[in-house]
């Protein structure tokens, strides 16, 4: 059987986790990935491709990566024209992140209207929408109006060169007596909802506990400002990607999402993934788009969003039973291999991939 070829097409960031966890299982799955990079204008990149494309290249499908509405209509052009499938992987709506998330514009603004008119038509000119989970392939449904043949999921995943248990030796040595430690990583995103976990750091002052904070990202200066004079909390100076898990491994605890907004009920944060690739147990709001035996699962604590004496009580038992949490970590990592790692991810793109070629 002759190779298929995939054609990665946008101005996209190939060292983004997800399109890295992408790219690197499309090559394991037996595909050769080319990619195209827009450079001159996203609306007119199947002009551009005319230009500076390959002049003999005949893909067998064009993939959208994450987040890149403003390419999709010109690679739908393009590839339709030649008759090739495209799949869009937008993860997130930028309605939505307008509207629902950031709440900068009001649904019934005509700008709002228009928004979500373009994204409706766009969303339904791909041949597959790929969606991180369930609720996002629900949330597509109703407000975009895709047809459920069109939307299938794909987790995100996480790079598991990365993010791995450790080598012997790596992790620090396990000492009952210091302050359990919670570590929250990621972009201060609204849907992570970091105001409330300072809060519950302020309310276990007296306790045997520490928080730390890692990340960058807009709301980072407003959740330093609310932390400010509370005496267990850090926020660790930047490290590169390839250090995180060396911090995750600091860690007796993962923070998830804990947002109001309705997008934070609709997903799997990439923090959840990297942790329990690392061994870590996690607490995270609860999303249907879980795995079902994410309920089950003792190295999964949820719950409720915008509820920081739900995240103390989630977290205070735990000072007492040390040995219990370090059994939590193995728990952790077989939930992940399960049901959601690459292994899992790879089937699912293939299905896909079948469906599709």
């Amino acid at each position: 059987m002759a190779q298929k070829t995939v054609l990665w097409w946008g101005r996209f960031d190939p060292n983004y986790s997800r399109n890295r966890v992408y790219i690197a299982l499309f090559k394991e799955l037996g595909w050769t990935v080319q990619a195209f990079q827009v450079k001159w204008c996203c609306a007119l990149g199947d002009l551009e491709f005319s230009f500076r494309g390959p002049k003999d290249l005949k893909p067998d499908l064009v993939w959208v990566p994450v987040a890149r509405q403003r390419d999709a209509a010109a690679a739908c052009r393009w590839a339709h024209k030649h008759n090739i499938p495209v799949a869009f992987d937008p993860m997130i709506s930028a309605w939505d992140k307008k509207v629902l998330e950031q709440m900068k514009w009001k649904a019934e603004e005509p700008r709002a209207k228009r928004l979500l008119a373009w994204e409706t038509e766009l969303f339904n000119r791909v041949d597959r929408l790929l969606c991180d989970t369930s609720c996002h392939a629900d949330f597509f449904h109703e407000h975009m109006k895709v047809p459920r043949e069109k939307l299938r999921v794909l987790f995100t995943g996480t790079d598991e060169k990365v993010f791995k248990p450790a080598a012997e030796g790596e992790d620090p040595p396990h000492d009952p007596a210091a302050p359990l430690r919670i570590l929250y990583h990621g972009a201060y995103l609204p849907l992570h909802g970091t105001e409330f976990i300072v809060e519950a750091a302020r309310r276990t002052q007296h306790l045997n506990i520490h928080w730390d904070f890692l990340g960058w990202g807009a709301y980072k200066a407003a959740t330093e400002a609310k932390a400010k004079g509370i005496t267990n909390i850090t926020f660790l100076e930047k490290v590169p990607y390839v250090e995180v898990p060396r911090v995750i491994r600091t860690a007796d605890i993962v923070l998830g999402v804990f947002g109001t907004t309705e997008k934070a009920s609709r997903v799997i944060g990439n923090k959840v993934y990297e942790a329990m690739a690392c061994c870590r147990p996690v607490i995270n709001e609860f999303c249907t788009g879980y795995p079902p035996a994410a309920k089950e699962c003792s190295a999964i604590t949820f719950i409720p969003p915008g509820d920081p004496q739900a995240l103390v009580e989630a977290v205070t038992p735990w000072i007492d039973k040390r040995e219990e949490l370090l059994a939590q970590r193995a728990i952790a990592r077989d939930f992940f291999e399960k049901h959601l790692s690459m292994n899992v991810i790879r089937k699912q793109l293939a299905d896909i991939l079948a469906e599709l070629v």
